[in-house]
């Protein structure tokens, strides 16, 4: 048995807080916040915006880091402060009182997302990197569906502080153990090869995909490239419309279905990301990376155009679903498709300043989501808007991603 796979597995975990505790449970939280204080949503957007303008600036420096020391102790710094950003959003008792909290969840946010998890796989595997990466996710999906109405039971019942425990105590419970006794960091260390080959000697096929892997780059070389700044503005403008959507998802929701009933809502999105990785585990090597982020793309785009039309509640749940369809592979392709161009020895030095340029894009929606749902009223025309930045996001990609647009290292 590979032990790339339990590798795998065990990202699953730490996806599982990832995105079950650091992106899903934002809108439980500041929802309470809105309905609890009467607080303005414009104000409390303000920490998501922190959230992940921090994620992004400390993604650089974790990047650098990973290439050079491994995963380990980066998954155990988040875990502490993820923890300690959930206990400090259950002490908030003035709307100002978000925003350290939000800084604290954004630096462990980024030691335990898609830099720290996209370099675990690269390093296992080069064949089947896409099928592992989509695999390494699916704790994302039960994540949101699990922990997003846990949190709302918990703080209906015993209140927000109690909430931000709990949530801080499964984050240390799941990854403290996974991060020491199940993460290594490469095959090499136990024995065996990438994609658990019998030999060291690939097949002829194998190798070329392994030499086009082993490129190594430097930032200036990167800059160079199209492809460099057409994943860094896309993916982008990608978060920017999900950040929206993830951030605003309960608030947008609540005068349809109610707080609890929103919820469900997001479990089901939240699902069907889970849904929309299997499909992509399953297919995903049939097309280059580049057809996948646009066809993503689009499908989110119908997916915001189906929120801006809709009024009744079946086509607000369908819209929702269809969101969460894409939203996972969406995330999933930014590592991958990084890695197909710029290879696995360089991915973090290279992915950290692309994992800025997505944290900027994730906080600008939010906040541009709050400032035009205060002057026009409504969320139809922010969805709106959203779905045609992504149809722009998805002939950009496919252009910037072309062959003819990689730079090749010259010997």
């Amino acid at each position: 048995m590979y032990y790339g796979w339990f590798v795998v597995a065990a990202c699953n975990g730490v996806a599982f807080i990832t995105w079950g505790v650091a992106i899903f449970n934002q809108g439980v939280f500041l929802s309470h916040y809105i309905t609890q204080h009467g607080w303005s949503p414009a104000t409390l957007s303000v920490g998501p915006v922190l959230f992940h303008i921090c994620a992004g600036f400390a993604g650089v420096p974790i990047g650098r880091y990973i290439d050079a020391k491994g995963p380990r102790r980066t998954l155990l710094l988040g875990a502490c402060l993820v923890g300690g950003g959930t206990v400090a959003l259950g002490l908030v008792r003035e709307e100002w009182h978000t925003f350290p909290a939000f800084v604290l969840l954004g630096c462990g946010f980024a030691c335990i997302h898609t830099i720290t998890l996209g370099k675990i796989v690269t390093r296992w595997f080069v064949r089947d990197r896409a099928r592992a990466m989509a695999a390494a996710t699916f704790g994302a999906g039960f994540g949101g569906a699990i922990l997003v109405p846990l949190n709302a039971f918990i703080i209906e019942q015993w209140g927000v502080l109690s909430a931000g425990i709990v949530l801080a105590a499964i984050t240390l419970g799941i990854i403290g153990p996974v991060a020491l006794w199940v993460i290594k960091d490469g095959p090499e260390v136990v024995g065996q090869n990438p994609d658990g080959r019998a030999t060291a000697a690939p097949d002829e096929a194998h190798a070329r995909e392994i030499e086009h892997d082993s490129r190594l780059w430097t930032l200036h070389e990167a800059f160079r490239t199209v492809a460099f700044w057409g994943l860094s503005s896309c993916f982008a403008i990608g978060m920017l419309a999900q950040g929206s959507y993830l951030v605003h998802q309960m608030i947008f929701l609540q005068s349809t279905f109610g707080m609890i009933g929103s919820a469900w809502i997001v479990t089901v999105t939240t699902l069907m990301g889970l849904v929309g990785r299997v499909g992509f585990m399953l297919i995903g090597k049939r097309f280059a990376p580049r057809v996948w982020v646009a066809l993503m793309f689009a499908i989110q785009a119908a997916s915001f155009l189906l929120l801006a039309t809709g009024t009744s509640e079946l086509w607000l749940t369908v819209g929702s679903a269809l969101f969460g369809l894409t939203m996972g592979v969406i995330v999933v392709l930014q590592p991958l498709a990084t890695a197909a161009v710029f290879g696995q020895p360089s991915f973090g030095r290279i992915y950290g300043p692309i994992y800025m340029s997505i944290r900027i894009g994730s906080a600008l929606g939010p906040m541009l989501a709050g400032i035009l749902v205060v002057s026009t009223g409504n969320y139809q025309n922010v969805w709106m808007l959203l779905g045609c930045g992504l149809l722009i996001g998805s002939v950009g990609i496919f252009w910037a991603m072309s062959p003819r647009h990689e730079r090749q290292i010259k010997e």
